[in-house]
């Protein structure tokens, strides 16, 4: 049985519906300009380049990337977030529908795949996480580069808030955190109730060292690796940072 609590459904599955947009509309398209412009400075993909923004929800960062030059692709696993991107996105940035462990591209297909916000560290085993980044790296040419956007372990931990209440239009959302007893994943048991009735999903992410992911990324073919603490270019600092904003350069030799 699997984290969401059903044979059949991913909690990832059941988390990213519609209703996440309910969950999280803070998560503004205007905070995500700041994000792809600091983004697009530290990685300077070249006018034409083809980026994706792999796990790309309903595309707030796509939103912006698509003022840049690049051959914007998108990518998620989510059909109603993908069909809320279509209406934010119209024709400029071309849409895929997949599995981020299994993408529908060819080897050395993009220049640049951007992973913004927490979009890593799903899946229940590490040898699984990691394959994810085999998976960019594999379709990410010789040279190009890849951002990925993590929370501070650390800082997580210490900031963790285990019960919380708010109301968003008709709705009432009720969220419940804990960190599980063997310290490696943060979890939200989300309730919504509202005019729909009630609707509930738990989210499970895997809370990774700085360390954990910069030895990942090296045995997977990326190298040239740097870690930011903020999306103001700060260092990385345990415990102070909020994020670990990695970056990284594919390797021209075979990966590990």
């Amino acid at each position: 049985m699997n984290r969401s609590g059903t044979d059949t459904e991913n909690w990832y599955e059941a988390a990213f519906r519609s209703e996440y947009l309910k969950v999280y509309p803070a998560r503004s398209v205007e905070s995500a300009e700041s994000e792809v412009a600091a983004a697009l400075s530290w990685l300077q993909p070249t006018d034409g380049a083809r980026v994706l923004d792999l796990c790309c929800g309903a595309g707030r960062h796509s939103r912006w990337i698509q003022n840049s030059a690049v051959e914007l692709h998108a990518l998620d696993l989510s059909e109603d977030l993908l069909a809320e991107a279509r209406q934010q996105l119209g024709e400029s940035v071309t849409l895929h529908r997949g599995d981020m462990r299994q993408l529908p591209f060819e080897a050395n297909h993009f220049a640049t795949v951007l992973m913004f916000f927490t979009s890593f560290g799903y899946f229940e085993t590490d040898l699984e996480n990691q394959a994810v980044l085999a998976e960019v790296a594999r379709v990410v040419q010789p040279g190009g580069t890849f951002l990925l956007d993590l929370p501070d372990r650390s800082t997580t931990i210490a900031g963790l808030v285990p019960v919380s209440d708010r109301e968003m239009g008709d709705w009432t959302i009720h969220e419940e955190r804990r960190i599980t007893a063997d310290g490696r994943r943060v979890e939200k048991a989300v309730t919504l109730s509202g005019p729909e009735g009630e609707k509930c999903y738990t989210e499970s992410v895997r809370l990774f060292t700085r360390e954990q992911i910069e030895s990942m990324l090296s045995a997977t073919g990326w190298q040239d690796i740097q870690c930011r603490g903020d999306w103001d270019g700060s260092e990385s600092v345990p415990g102070e940072s909020p994020r670990m904003i990695f970056t990284a350069v594919r390797s021209a030799g075979d990966r590990g």
